[in-house]
């Protein structure tokens, strides 16, 4: 009985590893769609975030299920609580996701010619936005707590273009358009720089959580930053029987992910796949 809990346990997080990877790609495609204008690629990822959000919807209903059947303690619990939360992230990244594609939809139906230099903007927002997603999904791979350090540093250089994005926007003279809706749809246009900053926070906020599955403790990255490597391992609480954390085998779960996106470790991990059967009997080897 438990071994079939701990196979459900790796099981629900190899699915929020793959709905992270999921949005990611999902997020490229609404943001290319949005750049070039293309309403079909637009309309193809709305329907896909429609996807994502039922596999959250089945993954929040399957942790629920554990914790009500399986009385789950300790870390198997910190774990359950980790996928939940996580998955709370990626839903509400899944809608931003969806936004960015129904603003690419709609700059196209209504017409709207942004200036080049926003475009750009948006752009140089993006490929950061990639980068703190790619570094999040190494620290929920990899359970690496030292990088946690390095995201609010990708973040602000993130939140600095959105920042310069709205700047540019008020340096401009506004367009003179029809009527109140017009400018409505404008609106709804410009927030997909918005958008991206949430995304990046968002990422931030759940591989922020796996500090809490390793250590027990609710720290920030800014309680992180505070500690060397000794000390943060030093933080680190042993693991229950259920919580089977393989970097090996869970980076295969966002494998997709643009290998310049994510850091070396992740990206050797990615190229260099390890057999799951092979590791399971590595390690029955290794306790024979």
């Amino acid at each position: 009985m438990r071994k079939l809990f701990s196979r459900q346990l790796v099981e629900a997080r190899h699915e929020m590893l793959a709905i992270y990877e999921a949005i990611d790609l999902t997020l490229h495609d609404a943001v290319h769609a949005f750049v070039t204008g293309d309403k079909k690629l637009a309309s193809k990822t709305k329907k896909r975030t429609l996807q994502i959000d039922a596999r959250c919807a089945n993954l929040e209903a399957v942790c629920y299920n554990l914790i009500a059947t399986q009385g789950p303690v300790a870390s198997d619990f910190r774990l359950l609580q980790t996928i939940i939360y996580t998955d709370f992230c990626l839903q509400r990244m899944c809608d931003k996701v969806r936004r960015v594609a129904r603003a690419a939809k709609l700059r196209v139906s209504s017409e709207i010619e942004l200036p080049a230099e926003l475009i750009e903007l948006v752009k140089q927002e993006a490929s950061s936005v990639y980068k703190v997603m790619g570094t999040a999904a190494s620290v929920l791979v990899t359970n690496d707590l030292g990088l946690l350090c390095t995201l609010s540093d990708q973040e602000e250089s993130a939140h600095g273009i959105y920042e310069e994005f709205f700047r540019a926007y008020n340096r401009m003279v506004t367009v003179e358009l029809t009527d109140d809706r017009s400018y409505d749809d404008l609106r709804r246009v410009i927030m997909v720089s918005r958008y991206l900053d949430r995304c990046a926070q968002y990422a931030i906020d759940a591989a922020g959580r796996i500090a809490f599955l390793l250590t027990g403790q609710r720290l920030n990255s800014g309680d992180i930053a505070g500690f060397d490597e000794d000390d943060l391992e030093a933080l680190r609480v042993p693991s229950g029987e259920g919580v089977i954390l393989r970097p090996a085998i869970d980076a295969q779960s966002v494998a997709e992910i643009p290998l310049d996106e994510v850091t070396p470790e992740l990206r050797e991990l990615i190229e260099n796949p390890v057999d799951e059967d092979e590791d399971d009997e590595e390690e029955e080897d290794g306790l024979a």
